[in-house]
Formats: C-alpha cells, structure tokens, sequence
C-alpha cells in the first residue's frame, strides 16, 4: 500500500486529529465558581483572560490579538470544539475546528487542516502561493521563471526507445536508484537490496529519466518549491506482477501495475525535505480519512508538476496520466499557461490524456491519488511499430480503439 505521511501546513506543520465539528469561537462558558473560561480561539491579553485558573493560556507570539490556547496538548486533550496541532515553532497547541472562515474571528482563516489560524497576506504565503481569502492557495496567475534565457539541456537522455518492440519491452530494474531528477527509493516494504517492486519495461525506464531531467535542467532557477527530486515509488514485479503479488499482498487493483506499464510518482511540493509519496492536501471528511484531497492541494508545487506532465504529454507514449481530482483543474490551467509563454510544446497541451475525478463518477480516479500521480504507456507508439514488431496484426480505428485492441492481447 501507500505510504501516508502528515501534510505540512502555512503556519500548521502537522494535524494530529481531524475535527468533526464547527464553533462559534467568541463564546464564552460559564464556571460554577463564578468565573469564566473563553473558548479557544477567543481573543486575549493575559492568561487571566482564557481562563482564572490558568489551565487556558493566552498565546500572544504571532497571533494577532491573542489567542486563547491549551498548551503542550495532545490528541484528544483539547477542550471541545477545539483539537491538538503542532505550529511551525513545534509547539503544541489546541485550536478552535472550523469547516469555514466564517467560523473563526476577525483576522482569522479556516486552514485546510481545519483549524483557525492567522489569515494570510500577500507577503506571507512564499513563491508559488498566494493569499486568497485568507488562506494560502496556489497561484495560477504567473509562473516562477522569466521565458529567457533558459537552460539549452541538450543532454537531457532521449524518451524513444529505438531498440524494436521485443528490447523496449523488456522488464528492467529501474537503475540506477538515484539519477539526474529522480530518486527510486525503497517504498511499501522494498529496501535497498531488493527493490522487487520497481521493475518497468525499458521504454517506460527511459520515458521517466528524461522527463525528470528534462525538467530538473529547465526549472533548476525556479524559486517556488523544495527544490527536490521525483520520487519514484511502485512499478511492477520482476516477471510483471502487480507490486505485493510476491508477498501474497497485491497493493493495486487487478489490472493495473502490470507488465511494466505503470507507475506512481510523488508529486512535485513546496515544502519538506523530498518529494516522497505523501498527501499534498487535507483528506479527511466528518472526521474520516476520505482518500481524496478534500480541500486545495497546499503543498503541490503546481509549476513543476504542471511542466513534468506537459513534458510526458508531447511524447507519443503515453496512454493516461492520473491526478487527484484537486489538483486535475489547476495542472490543466497551469500547463495551457506554460504552452503559452513557451515553456511546453503546443504538443503538451493538445492532448486528452489527463484523467481525474473531480466527483466519483467510478472511472477509477476519484480515489487514491492524494500523494501521487499514476502514469500509463501506450503498448506501442502512436504511428505505430513496423508490422514485423507487433505480436498482433495491425488494426484499423481510432487510437483509442487501437489501444484497447492492444491491451487485450
């Protein structure tokens, strides 16, 4: 299965519980003391102000007109209506849950993570971002990079494979591990010694490494992002089992990851020390993981994973790329942009091989694609093998019917 780490937020670097409740966090509950606790959220000045006893304390640092907090919390601990985070200065502390910005105060936002944060300015949200309704969201209005001049790359290693149908299907272990813009790490129980899950047929192999240093030479000056690698995680088996089938645990759906076709790859992001399979985004929904971004994918680093996708769709070899149905409209956007000002090929933007769901309408997009995306060749290229090469005769038809055709063989 896939491997599921925490997403790293604006001001918030980790969710430790979802909330399933909103609150009106100005309220104020009464004690039978006499006294008064302000609910978390709630503006301050001192201590005094969150609670007489002190168990609530004002936060103060970063926090524009206080903020009424339990500290040094943990899951589950918080008072209702309010829940455990850790701010980016690793302090722990519990936040008042929200679903909307009109559930926090006045110069406060609904983060994705779901919690009332300090909203956003233009300043604040970094390259790639920008503040939208008090929230950092991606910038589809410019990209990161002036057109020229830019890296010539001419080394970049050649996607075609011209070694006939037999060769360029042959299964390979993806080797080297690490290589100009992509790293092929050990992933869902591989380790070093025995990556037995990352076996793709040569063409794929090649397609992948020169995407990646195509676009790591390209976007090498761009200031958004991590500056990281691709991370490469599940392929096929050896003898071109699904991932897992060898542990008796296949970790994809029948059909998929077979034969050396396929591969997942971590998104392009914005923060974090790699670009390791990980949500990009918010995924739960009442409380429950939902498997799909819920909300804005926050730490996808749009541009560069708007010019790998392009990069894949100029070549002839791709039958389908999918996305996250959040992150389906923003690349689609992004990537027409990039063609524009030149940093594609029209050839990239005049495909129809992008797939996601934006609603389950069970094509088989919808879910899963949180901290990943799903790439798929074509069993030949698009003008077709010389006949001498097919394992089946030639067909007449559609691309997409020939395709199929193949596929069934």
């Amino acid at each position: 299965m896939i491997k599921i780490r925490v997403l790293e937020a604006t001001a918030i670097v980790a969710l430790l519980s979802c909330s399933e409740a909103a609150q009106t966090i100005n309220g104020i509950e009464a004690r039978v003391d006499g006294g008064t606790v302000r609910a978390v959220g709630s503006a301050c000045v001192t201590d005094k102000d969150c609670d007489p006893d002190g168990s609530i304390r004002c936060i103060g640092d970063g926090f524009p007109g206080g903020y009424c907090s339990q500290i040094d919390c943990k899951t589950g601990g918080c008072s209702a209506d309010s829940e455990c985070y850790i701010l980016a200065s690793g302090v722990r502390a519990c936040l008042a849950k929200c679903e909307s910005n009109a559930d926090c105060r006045q110069g406060y936002a609904c983060t994705d993570n779901g919690a009332c944060d300090v909203a956003c300015a233009e300043s604040s949200c970094g390259d790639g971002l920008t503040c939208t309704e008090g929230r950092c969201v991606a910038d589809l209005t410019k990209h990161p990079a002036p057109r020229f001049p830019e890296p010539a790359c001419d080394d970049a290693p050649d996607w075609r494979c011209r070694d006939g149908a037999t060769e360029c299907g042959t299964l390979y272990p993806f080797e080297p591990v690490d290589g100009p813009g992509y790293t092929n790490y050990p992933i869902n129980g591989e380790t070093l010694a025995d990556q037995y899950r990352s076996f793709a047929r040569k063409d794929t192999i090649m397609l992948v490494k020169s995407a990646a240093a195509l676009v790591a030479c390209k976007t090498k000056g761009w200031r958004m992002g991590n500056g990281q690698v691709l991370a490469l995680g599940d392929m096929s088996e050896a003898n071109g089992a699904i991932p897992g089938t060898r542990e008796n645990d296949p970790g994809h759906p029948a059909g998929t990851h077979l034969n050396g076709f396929d591969m997942d790859i971590g998104y392009f992001q914005l923060k974090g020390a790699d670009n390791q399979l990980r949500p990009i985004c918010m995924h739960t929904e009442n409380g429950k993981e939902a498997y799909h971004c819920t909300a804005a994918p926050n730490n996808l680093d749009l541009w560069r994973q708007s010019m790998v996708l392009g990069t894949m769709f100029a070549t002839d070899r791709i039958r389908v790329i999918g996305v996250d149905g959040k992150v389906g409209a923003l690349v689609t956007v992004a990537m027409k942009s990039l063609c524009k000002e030149g940093f594609l090929s029209n050839d990239s933007c005049k495909n129809e091989k992008l797939a996601y769901e934006e609603t389950d309408g069970g094509a088989g997009w919808y879910l899963f694609h949180l901290h990943h995306f799903h790439i798929s060749l074509n069993k030949y290229p698009a003008h077709g093998y010389p006949t001498e090469m097919l394992s089946i005769a030639p067909q007449r038809g559609s691309l997409r019917d020939r395709d199929m055709l193949m596929r069934s063989h």
